[in-house]
């Protein structure tokens, strides 16, 4: 049984989508989220100057990151000076800070290896590190470094930030697919959220019925994410749907039911699986 955990969370200026401090009872880590329109009025904050790595995120119409760059800072929200200056894309910085005893130059400096490793791997969304740091990352500090970027990963997830690409992991039996109209493409549904897996075929000839998806697709298609193999749209990256059927309009085109589209391997759809159990 996995253990519980708790968060204390300040809402600086009152509001859910401000400036807001998140910390995991008995860590040593502070998490800031700052939309970067309150920079100025987050750097009042006591203890926002402490060394680190952070997240420079651009969310699509759907809050979901389309965007991300990764650093470290070793005096805490100053770094993000620069960024606002040399940077348009991002539209949120989420800092993860600790003190210096905690956080040793080496730890931030394989920390932010670490985390642009894996922000490759889990192709979720694209990553403007383009080039990976050119430091090695000791031995006997790779646990710890593990430990603190599960703590990220798990602080990101209660924001709504899915950072690992897990999904490719799953067995078979787990992933779902959709072979109409000669386009196979394939996904998983955890009850909440639809994630369309790398690999998937995405059918660009016909339009969906939703300018958004559209959109989506032409800004995958300018950025690598979706390219032409062998004559057709091959997906590069995990995307993720409030619903199977918003994931199925992105996949298919046009206006689809995203609970009889999607099957598992024996042939039973979503709404065989999910709502008729």
């Amino acid at each position: 049984m996995s253990s519980s955990k708790k968060l204390e969370v300040i809402y600086y200026n009152g509001q859910p989508d401000g400036i807001r401090s998140i910390r995991r009872h008995l860590s040593t880590m502070t998490t800031y989220v700052i939309p970067r329109p309150l920079l100025a009025e987050a750097k009042k904050i006591s203890g926002i100057n402490r060394p680190g790595i952070y997240y420079l995120v651009n969310e699509n119409d759907e809050n979901k990151i389309a965007r991300i760059y990764v650093g470290q800072t070793r005096n805490g929200i100053s770094r993000l000076d620069d960024h606002n200056r040399q940077k348009d894309f991002w539209n949120k910085a989420i800092m993860f800070l600790a003190d210096s005893k905690t956080f040793s130059l080496d730890i931030i400096s394989g920390l932010e290896e670490h985390a642009i490793v894996k922000a490759h791997e889990s192709k979720r969304y694209s990553v403007e590190n383009s080039v990976k740091p050119q430091y090695e990352i000791d031995e006997y500090d790779l646990p710890i470094i593990e430990e603190i970027y599960e703590e990220i990963q798990f602080i990101m997830a209660t924001q709504g930030y899915k950072m690992s690409g897990n999904a490719r992991d799953l067995n078979n039996a787990d992933i779902l697919h959709t072979t109409r109209n000669g386009i196979k493409a394939f996904g998983v549904y955890d009850g909440e959220r639809f994630e369309v897996l790398d690999g998937s075929q995405i059918n660009m000839d016909k339009p969906t019925n939703l300018e958004r998806y559209n959109r989506q697709r032409k800004e995958l298609l300018d950025s690598g994410s979706i390219s032409v193999v062998d004559g057709k749209y091959i997906l590069h990256a995990t995307i993720e749907f409030n619903t199977p059927s918003g994931a199925s309009d992105f996949v298919l085109g046009g206006s689809t039911n995203g609970w009889t589209e999607w099957k598992n391997g024996e042939g039973k759809t979503l709404d065989a699986l999910f709502r008729k159990k």
